[in-house]
């Protein structure tokens, strides 16, 4: 093959490779939220056309804050009150909200083990309150960990895990009866590990009258990326694999819009993106390969086209599907190397936490 002709197939090699990808957008302007003095921001929550933003304020006698902005940027508190040494100082893991209620998980470490200590909260935007449980309710022998809340209509939910009677850890779930949780038996469902199969679960979302489970589960020398979903509050679980799930794979975080549900993860170390529509889940195509560990903190998809906000390299982008194929758009900022650790749209703005400070474009 003559030097012309290769650098002619050389050429459309090239831009097979870059068209799938998509074009790189110019950068939307992005401007700095200010909030109160001393308040660091932890994680975004969209609440009645505005966003919660769950700040922690160290040194202060009460740690966790919330805070709420309107798309005019404009800033206001909204009451929190702890009532137990460790609410008092804990950080914010999970929020939800919807129809006017609040659910949030705090968390603080502390005891002889340095565990986790959890502590479960409610309210509206008039307030806040911790509600106080006994110790064995999260913690004490066989606890895991919380990950998510969701406001599911028949129930609110907390998700996390337990240890199991059979294997590792069952995913579990918690239910509220008035102030009080208990949580629920995960033996004979599929929320059960046992030792050829087991479960891990990372990000919840309300769906129908019940919830989504988004997680893995290990069997067979694999991870496979996986859902669970409830037909109503803390029963009728069925477990979903999702589908073109390569060899090592992960859903990280899950949201919903009505029927409409988006999980984000990563296979074979790369950002995967499903989609639930009409009952069945597929993995969207063209998602342009940037690199996602399993440790990485994944924001989940911002609407119903699975708009996607992360970290590529020091850099934040927002991947936004046009027909079959992605762009790419880079947003800059002042402190452009830090990750984004949560992100939500609400009406069209988009919100994020990047670093220390949050950001709206």
């Amino acid at each position: 093959m003559d030097d012309v002709r290769m650098r002619v197939l050389l050429v459309c090699v090239l831009l097979v490779l870059v068209g799938g990808c998509g074009p790189e957008s110019e950068s939307p302007a992005f401007s700095r939220i200010d909030l109160p003095a001393g308040a660091q921001p932890v994680l975004l929550t969209a609440f009645d056309g505005d966003v919660l933003i769950g700040v922690r304020r160290d040194g202060q006698p009460v740690v966790p804050g919330v805070l709420r902005t309107n798309k005019d940027g404009a800033v206001s508190e909204i009451p929190v009150r702890g009532e137990s040494p460790y609410g008092l100082l804990a950080k914010w893991y999970a929020m939800d909200a919807s129809g006017g209620r609040i659910l949030a998980i705090g968390g603080e470490r502390g005891g002889a083990h340095a565990n986790v200590r959890w502590s479960v909260w409610t309210g509206t935007e008039a307030g806040i309150t911790e509600q106080v449980q006994g110790f064995s309710t999260f913690g004490g022998w066989g606890a895991g960990e919380l990950i998510g809340a969701a406001l599911a209509p028949t129930a609110p939910m907390l998700v996390g895990s337990w240890q199991s009677a059979k294997a590792g850890l069952d995913v579990a779930v918690w239910t509220a009866n008035g102030d009080t949780w208990t949580r629920g038996s995960s033996a004979g469902t599929v929320l059960e590990s046992d030792r050829e199969t087991l479960g891990f679960a990372n990000g919840v979302a309300a769906f129908g009258q019940g919830v989504l489970v988004a997680g893995m589960r290990l069997t067979g020398g694999r991870e496979v990326p996986v859902v669970w979903q409830s037909a109503s509050g803390n029963t009728g679980w069925t477990l979903t694999p999702l589908p073109d799930a390569g060899t090592i794979a992960i859903a990280l975080a899950i949201r919903c819009w009505g029927s409409v549900c988006g999980a984000a993860g990563s296979v074979d170390g790369k950002l995967a993106l499903w989609r639930l529509e009409g009952g069945k889940w597929t993995r969207l195509a063209g998602v342009p390969p940037i690199p996602v560990k399993d440790t990485d903190k994944l924001a989940p998809p911002l609407d119903d086209r699975l708009t996607q906000v992360l970290s590529d390299n020091g850099q934040v982008k927002i991947l936004r599907a046009e027909g079959d194929k992605w762009t790419v758009t880079s947003i800059s900022l002042p402190n452009g190397t830090a990750p984004v650790t949560s992100a939500v749209r609400s009406g069209d703005r988009i919100y994020i936490i990047a670093g220390a400070e949050v950001w709206r474009g």
